[in-house]
């Protein structure tokens, strides 16, 4: 594509977003003719304002300098006509007319995507929910799809590497910049196990406030379906559910304690009508899809034959855990059965301790 230079070009370019763009495709038949424009002709088609922001920048570009430097640095360019543009997000509302790509990753490889968000401010509870979701859906051949945070994101994205899946992380940063920094290690997982990073902003592009919201629309653009973990009212994961809404997705979402500010979004969400998630089944079920045959999934959400005793003991444990002894006040029998029951359950793998004493469910 002789074009594409030109079209990076514009990327560089402050206020050129995909409306724009495609206006200066509209007026101009091509990104080479428009940047070898007037600036009056500029003017003409963008206007005044955006014509004085953007000229400074474009007289000290050179378009082929500016590609060949990206693509040195191992970088992929899509541009939205190319045949590996992920398809789902070309037919969104304005897709990004570009974007860029660490790992060789082919969004062409699967049509089983689903996006996992929620608080940065995750629970213990938050998280071992999104490890263990996207664990299992990536070994049933899902891409899990994240925006690389703290909380929710990470977990989703570490949850599908020992799942030995595929996840993509969707950048609000250059895909050569990994913010937060701490993340860092789990991005190079994510390479190394032939996944991506993706974003439509351009290398060397840094963290700004605003840049996080408009990447979540990619995030559930990418996807047939979002799985809300654990959101605050007030979140970024709230904003990707409204984007999910605007593009037709699936939205789902997982109860939480009630006590928990955490997850105050996600019962909203089920209170509107979202799909409640208490297991895998849940997810592909709700986009469609049957798990195969010898599906791990089955396997995983079935429980085992419990005994009253042991259902009884169950009914005492909430999603945060309880103390040993706290637990034992609770039931209110002798220490024999109570420890018979909860050995039981433990080697029937249906509870387990976590670190600082407590037991909980696996």
């Amino acid at each position: 594509m002789k074009d594409l230079p030109f079209w990076v070009a514009f990327n560089h370019l402050p206020g050129i977003g995909p409306v724009r763009f495609q206006k200066i495709i509209e007026t101009f038949g091509s990104a080479s003719d428009a940047w070898k424009a007037s600036p009056k002709d500029l003017i003409h088609c963008l206007g005044e304002k955006i014509v004085e922001e953007i000229l400074p920048v474009k007289l000290s570009l050179q378009p082929e300098e500016v590609f060949q430097k990206i693509l040195k640095r191992g970088i992929h360019i899509l541009p939205i006509s190319d045949e590996r543009y992920p398809a789902l997000l070309r037919d969104i509302t304005y897709p990004p007319y570009l974007l860029y790509q660490r790992g060789d990753f082919d969004f062409r490889s699967s049509k089983k995507w689903i996006a996992m968000v929620g608080t940065r401010r995750a629970t213990t509870y938050g998280k071992k929910v999104a490890r263990y979701l996207a664990r299992s859906l990536a070994e049933e051949g899902w891409i899990v799809v994240s925006g690389l945070a703290l909380g929710i994101d990470g977990e989703a994205h570490y949850g599908a590497l020992e799942g030995e899946g595929k996840t993509v992380a969707v950048l609000g940063t250059g895909v050569d910049i990994v913010y937060p920094g701490s993340n860092r290690g789990l991005a190079e997982r994510i390479l190394h196990q032939k996944g991506a990073l993706i974003s439509e902003f351009v290398p060397g592009f840094g963290p700004q406030k605003e840049s996080f919201p408009v990447r979540n629309r990619l995030i559930s653009g990418l996807s047939l379906g979002v799985v809300v973990v654990e959101a605050p009212l007030k979140s970024g994961a709230m904003i990707t559910v409204n984007f999910a809404l605007e593009q037709g997705r699936e939205v789902m979402s997982v109860p939480g304690s009630i006590f928990s500010y955490q997850s105050e979004g996600t019962h909203q969400l089920i209170n509107q009508g979202a799909r409640l998630v208490h297991n895998v089944a849940d997810i592909v079920e709700e986009l469609g899809f049957l798990a195969s045959p010898h599906s791990k999934m089955k396997k995983k959400t079935a429980l085992p034959d419990l005994d009253e005793d042991e259902k009884e003991l169950l009914n005492f444990l909430d999603i945060s855990g309880c103390y040993l002894e706290e637990l034992l006040t609770k039931t209110g029998w002798d220490s024999g059965r109570f420890y018979k029951v909860l050995l039981s359950l433990e080697m029937k793998k249906v509870i387990q301790t976590f670190a600082g004493g407590k037991i909980g469910l696996v």
